[in-house]
């Protein structure tokens, strides 16, 4: 069995590179889906920074953004594994859902976090928002052609999502214990 060249990779990944960035002129740029990413990478922001006290912004931006940097992470390995994949972009490259990976999942999990003071609570909230990602915003994005799922069960998809929140908090209140 002969084994591809690290020249013959280069040259089908620059070849998958411009196919993707036609694709993306050509089917998704500007589309309603499109203009829906838009939105989702600006919006919940704005409303985070309205919901989130001065005086907190900073503890609660550190939780969405580790939050934001492992969704990516998973999100990169997820999709370059072929567990899911993306129809529609609003960037053609990598991470493949941006507005997902940095706002919508970091904003709303920071939310979990700003508001659940107590372990309890924050347990509550994060069972509550990995619902929501898993069985509604997941089927949803199915439905409007944004996300396609090709091994990857809702329930492992919650199961994640309240694991990687989980250790999140955990590990920002240890770094938060070591400051003080």
């Amino acid at each position: 069995m002969k084994y591809s060249s690290y020249d013959e990779i280069e040259g089908i990944r620059r070849q998958l590179k411009e196919v993707g960035y036609q694709n993306w002129i050509q089917s998704d740029l500007f589309t309603w889906q499109w203009w829906l990413l838009l939105i989702a990478a600006i919006f919940p922001w704005i409303t985070w920074g309205y919901l989130i006290k001065r005086e907190n912004r900073l503890q609660v931006f550190a939780f969405a953004m580790l939050m934001g940097i492992i969704s990516c992470v998973l999100d990169i390995i997820g999709t370059a594994m072929l567990w899911w994949e993306y129809p529609t972009k609003l960037i053609f490259t990598t991470p493949p859902l941006f507005p997902a990976d940095l706002t919508v999942i970091p904003v709303m999990f920071s939310l979990a976090y700003y508001y659940g003071k107590t372990w309890t609570r924050y347990i509550l909230y994060i069972i509550i928002v990995s619902f929501l990602f898993s069985y509604v915003i997941e089927p949803l994005f199915i439905w409007i052609d944004i996300y396609e799922q090709n091994k990857l069960p809702h329930w492992l998809s919650f199961f994640g999502f309240t694991l990687v929140s989980l250790v999140v908090r955990w590990i920002l209140e240890r770094m938060l214990l070591m400051r003080k």
